[in-house]
């Protein structure tokens, strides 16, 4: 049974829950756009991922809507055209938390406040629809638009680390007491 929230209106951009149908769109987002190298950047000059691959990461509930605790993608719309996508994971239990995730596939659609937008539209669902209290997102430092946008987004530098030898912020938003 699909759980599949409605369409979760900013400012600028509407989120959308992606569908099954919309797999193929999300796989050329992540390895053949402008914001695959950012994607992917931390892999150490790693072959992009296969179809496969990339949705043994990227579940069946990402799609269907079927677990929200489990997880689940939403497309970044503007003027009605699909412009990228942000997706939450997992909710861990223990202290209501999510990773975030997001891609706008090309760069004629960055710099304009969409990524901001999408952002604090799915915290303030996650926070006011599905109890999470710590939305995080861990960018590469070398990635510096991405930062921008995630402290504008109101997100916190909150450690740094090293792996792969690369660098990783991990940002994070509480939600308001």
């Amino acid at each position: 049974m699909t759980t599949n929230p409605p369409l979760l209106q900013g400012s600028l951009v509407t989120l959308r829950p992606l569908t099954p149908a919309d797999k193929e769109l999300f796989y050329q987002w992540a390895v053949r756009s402008d914001a695959t190298p950012f994607i992917f950047e931390g892999e150490g000059g790693a072959a992009l991922p296969t179809w496969e691959q990339l949705f043994a990461d990227y579940q069946p509930h990402y799609f269907d809507g079927s677990d929200p605790a489990l997880g689940q993608s939403f497309g970044i719309v503007v003027n009605g055209q699909p412009i990228g996508q942000v997706n939450y994971d997992s909710i861990d239990p223990l202290d209501n938390s999510t990773e975030l995730d997001i891609w706008i596939a090309s760069r004629t659609d960055t710099s304009r406040g969409y990524g901001t937008d999408a952002l604090n539209t799915l915290v303030d669902y996650l926070f006011a629809q599905l109890g999470v209290e710590l939305c995080t997102i861990v960018p590469a430092a070398s990635n510096t638009r991405a930062v921008r946008t995630y402290e504008k987004a109101g997100f916190r530098l909150a450690r740094e680390v090293t792996h792969n030898q690369v660098r990783w912020l991990h940002m994070e938003r509480q939600r308001p007491v």
